[in-house]
């Protein structure tokens, strides 16, 4: 008796759970703008090494305030100069066999005028900077270029969607539900080392090629079929 009551639950539970799936059509729409940035994030650090842990950490922060007061000269708005991190510990030579005091410290600057990207970076390389971290180009209107990138997505759902139908020959109804998936997803520009590029009406070098960065968003959209 007890088989039979159980087995009859278990039909039920699945009877239950058949009938709660939505009947549809699924997909996956993907929206891309490629845009052209407009500012340039650069994280520098400065590494100090010796024998006391005293000498090197003033001698990093002897370099950093020289290069903060070089950006403020160069009015660099210091909401968009930021320390990174700040590091002080001991690195084993093997050769001495003895110990080294490094002292490290990153900073992020982020230019909102491209033009002034080589002035910057030749500027903090001869003040002491002796690390390039990342160069990497973003954009200032990104959130403008992700909702573009999400309507793109939808559309492009809704016409996977419509295909699939005509193909099964079904009437495409309204979406059941809809998931964004990596809404805040972009691709920047991203550049670890400068690269030499010269011109060929001018013998001026120009050490990056700003290009152009994607703005991606996806969504899984699932659409109601009218006429099942």
């Amino acid at each position: 008796m007890k088989q039979i009551i159980l087995a009859t639950l278990l039909f039920v539970g699945v009877t239950t759970f058949a009938q709660e799936q939505p009947v549809g059509i699924q997909v996956t729409g993907e929206g891309i703008v490629k845009v052209v940035p407009d500012q340039v994030l650069i994280q520098v650090n400065v590494n100090k090494e010796g024998k006391s842990a005293k000498e090197v950490k003033e001698a990093t922060d002897n370099t950093v305030d020289t290069v903060l007061k070089y950006l403020k000269k160069q009015k660099i708005d210091k909401n968009n100069v930021q320390t990174e991190y700040v590091t002080l510990g001991k690195s084993y030579q093997y050769q001495t066999k003895s110990f080294n005091f490094v002292s490290r410290q990153s900073i992020s600057i982020l230019l909102t005028d491209l033009s002034k990207y080589d002035e910057i970076m030749q500027g903090v390389l001869e003040l002491g900077i002796n690390g390039i971290n990342s160069v990497n180009f973003i954009s200032s209107e990104i959130d403008k270029y992700e909702s573009e990138a999400r309507l793109k997505a939808i559309k492009n759902a809704k016409q996977k969607a419509q295909q699939y139908a005509t193909a099964l020959e079904v009437k495409l109804g309204s979406p059941i539900s809809m998931q964004d998936v990596n809404s805040s997803n972009f691709n920047g520009v991203q550049v670890y080392r400068a690269m030499e590029m010269t011109t060929v009406n001018s013998s001026q070098k120009e050490t990056l090629a700003v290009g152009e960065m994607e703005v991606k968003a996806n969504v899984n959209v699932n659409f109601s079929i009218l006429n099942l």
